[in-house]
């Protein structure tokens, strides 16, 4: 970690801080740690004072506008099937016993061979946090305990992890990946201002 001081002389410069990839997860592992609660977070930039508002507003439409609740009255879950019955996937078509289903909050049933399949693909083409529900229209966002499990190989869910790290960093309002090629340090401002910064490792300067 390496702050960097403002220039009394230069109004472009001001107090930020140089972070490694480790580092960087510990900030947002201290103001975040439940998936469902990140996935809060990512949406709302991280503006704790808004979430915290809007929560004691209406915790439920925080939940709902956060895409990590349906809304009410889900049609699937008012018409779901007896206990021990079978299902179609909704995907495959395939007839599966309805304990041998896997879903989300909003109750829309697929096998897991499905979900596997979809959460690889989207993994593969480096998607993080918008990995969502396979139901058409269904907003519902899959929180990271759902989908790792799901990712067939270490590598994969290495590669989640790092997008979801991405997604985190990009949404958080004081924090910025360095934009150098390759470069692995995030930068940690104390205020979001555009602001003249040099990367600590690569020397790479933006705003």
């Amino acid at each position: 970690m390496e702050q960097q001081g403002a220039d009394a002389f230069d109004p472009e410069e001001y107090l930020f801080t140089c972070l490694t990839y480790r580092e960087s997860q510990r900030v947002l592992s201290e103001q975040v740690l439940p998936a469902v609660a990140k996935l809060v977070l990512v949406h709302f930039h991280w503006q704790l004072t808004d979430i915290l508002e809007r929560h004691k507003s209406n915790s439920a439409q925080l939940l709902l506008d956060a895409h990590v609740q349906p809304a009410p009255c889900n049609p699937v879950s008012a018409h779901a099937a007896p206990p021990h019955s079978s299902l179609h996937c909704g995907v495959c078509l395939q007839l599966v016993r309805k304990e041998s289903l896997l879903a989300l909050p909003c109750q829309h049933p697929f096998c897991k061979s499905c979900w596997e399949q979809h959460s690889t693909v989207l993994v593969k083409d480096g998607v993080g946090v918008g990995i969502s529900c396979m139901a058409q229209e269904c907003p519902l966002r899959m929180p990271e305990d759902f989908v790792l499990p799901l990712l067939p190989s270490e590598e994969l869910r290495e590669k989640y992890r790092r997008y979801l790290f991405r997604d985190s960093v990009e949404s958080h309002y004081q924090l910025q990946l360095c934009p150098g090629a390759d470069c692995p340090i995030v930068i940690q401002v104390q205020e979001p201002r555009a602001r003249r910064v040099q990367c600590s490792r690569c020397s790479e300067v933006f705003w």
